[in-house]
């Protein structure tokens, strides 16, 4: 049976968007073992590079897996444009898959439309502005895709990330009327991305053709396709949506790479493939650490980590481990009463002791 057009890309998507859902139910519930939301989202590095450059510790939640992957990212976004956001990208499969519950597209007024694709750059140059000021992720209560990691959490997520969670309802119900709403016009990943891919060779060609508009009107991105030759717009993911949907793509429409012409499904694989393949690689040479080691290996190794490692998640007890502290220094240290537990979590201290605050106390250390 011949697969229907795009579907291997939908069930990429759907495979991609399932694992990290799991993987953040994993840091959420078994402890900082598993990579936090932050530590895998490339914009952390761009967050992170001021400190990075100063040689001082990685921003809290930030590992050098977390810069690996932001470097990583930008030459995968040299080759292949905004494709990171087409075929890999999980925030972003949420909100295609949400866009395809409304049975007519709808299409933002043009005049509003021209003002709002800028402000996913405002968006990025903020966050990064704020990020190298304060040396810290303050950004983290807002953001909707932390608060997305922590949702099956329930309470929790409105304690920590209320203001990310508002966001993040709001962009969703949008992005069932408005494709991609949340790409289009508020991530500041894909303002960078998108910046860099107007100098990528990947980009979709379009010969005269019948005319008949189908490739506009698919585009989640709302990019005219049929007004031109080559797509230049920094908006394109390279989903080749455009080009599935095309009536003879290869008369009309098209990838091309370097004057090559590929198709959509050989584009998918190609990226998808090259990105987690390099993941792999970076990871069997020891370049992805984007977790912290078990105790286990802490103790095996001998080495001590900086109190800027530590994650709210840990114990009392697993924090002392962590830092190579005895436990009575660790509590001296951190400020903690005796009274508490050391099976308490370094988070939840705050519950019993009225005022105290894990990061300022970690920050001073």
């Amino acid at each position: 049976m011949k697969l229907k057009k795009g579907l291997v890309r939908t069930i990429i998507l759907a495979l991609i968007l399932g694992v990290t859902i799991l993987f953040e139910n994993f840091h959420v519930y078994l402890g900082s073992g598993y990579p936090s939301a932050h530590a895998v989202c490339p914009l952390g590095g761009l967050e992170n590079l001021w400190v990075w450059f100063a040689g001082q510790s990685n921003l809290q939640k930030l590992f050098s897996g977390t810069m690996t992957l932001f470097f990583l990212t930008l030459g995968f976004a040299l080759l292949f444009g905004r494709s990171f956001c087409g075929n890999i990208c999980p925030f972003g499969a949420l909100f295609e898959f949400f866009g395809k519950i409304k049975k007519k597209k709808w299409l933002m007024p043009i005049r509003f439309d021209k003002v709002l694709r800028y402000l996913k750059y405002v968006v990025l140059a903020f966050i990064t502005y704020m990020a190298w000021k304060t040396a810290t992720l303050w950004i983290s209560p807002y953001d909707p895709y932390a608060a997305f990691a922590h949702v099956w959490t329930g309470v929790e997520v409105l304690n920590e990330y209320f203001i990310g969670f508002i966001i993040l309802v709001i962009v969703v119900i949008l992005s069932i009327f408005y494709d991609r709403f949340f790409c289009k016009y508020l991530c500041p990943a894909g303002a960078l991305y998108g910046i860099i891919s107007k100098i990528s060779p990947l980009k979709v060609k379009r010969n005269p053709c019948i005319d008949c508009k189908k490739c506009t009107k698919v585009c989640p991105m709302n990019i005219d396709v049929a007004s031109g030759g080559v797509v230049r717009s920094a908006e394109c993911i390279d989903c080749g949506k455009c080009i599935d949907v095309c009536p003879n793509p290869s008369k009309y429409i098209g990838f091309k790479f370097f004057g090559k012409t590929i198709k959509p499904l050989a584009i998918v694989l190609i990226t998808v493939g090259l990105f987690f393949g390099s993941l792999f690689v970076l990871d069997l040479a020891g370049l992805y650490q984007v977790s912290v080691p078990s105790i286990e290996q802490v103790q095996q190794s001998g080495e001590k980590l900086k109190f800027a490692d530590l994650r709210g998640s840990m114990t009392i007890e697993e924090g002392a481990i962590y830092v190579g502290k005895s436990l009575e220094e660790f509590y001296t240290i951190m400020e903690i009463p005796s009274s508490v537990p050391k099976d308490t979590q370094l988070k939840s201290v705050s519950t019993l002791v009225p005022g105290y605050d894990f990061h300022t106390i970690k920050a001073k250390n």
